[in-house]
């Protein structure tokens, strides 16, 4: 009776994991081939205006709408950090001070009819983070951060 039991139980593990872990190996395949496409986007997104050394409001509104999805939320930040220089009195000597736009500011340059425009040395970071959706299986999975960033060159002098 023993070894009945033994060799059912064997027989369920091992259906278990000839169909479980391909599957689990689709769900991770199917979860890299999802960032791909978004890190690919926001890496033509930010390496042009690095070199072109702004942002209009059709490169910023296509960058969006390159990212979404039908099943799949993203949060998108972008970051704007520039250095300056402050004089500090209690030292007696100047010191670099960075300052930070965040996109909302972004957004109000662009809906006045202006475009966005970035001084050489400036610095963009683009976050983009999963809210919701779902991969193969019907779990919520928030596992996709894509962060990148670069240093605006503005080639265009």
């Amino acid at each position: 009776m023993n070894d009945i039991f033994g060799k059912i139980v064997s027989i369920f593990l091992a259906c278990g994991i000839f169909f479980g872990l391909p599957l689990v190996y689709m769900n991770e395949r199917a979860k890299t081939a999802e960032q791909l496409y978004p890190l690919t986007e926001t890496t033509h997104f930010v390496d042009s205006v690095c070199n072109v050394g702004k942002i209009d409001e059709q490169m910023l509104q296509r960058f969006y709408d390159s990212i979404a999805r039908d099943n799949v939320v993203y949060e998108i930040k972008v970051l704007h950090e520039t250095g300056d220089y402050a004089y500090d009195t209690g030292k007696d000597s100047y010191e670099r001070v960075s300052r930070y736009y965040d996109e909302e500011d972004i957004w109000n340059a662009l809906r006045q009819g202006q475009d966005y425009y970035f001084y050489r040395g400036d610095f963009l970071r683009v976050t983009i983070l999963r809210v919701s959706g779902y991969a193969l299986f019907p779990q919520n999975d928030q596992t996709l951060n894509i962060q990148y960033g670069g240093t605006v060159k503005y080639e265009a002098f």
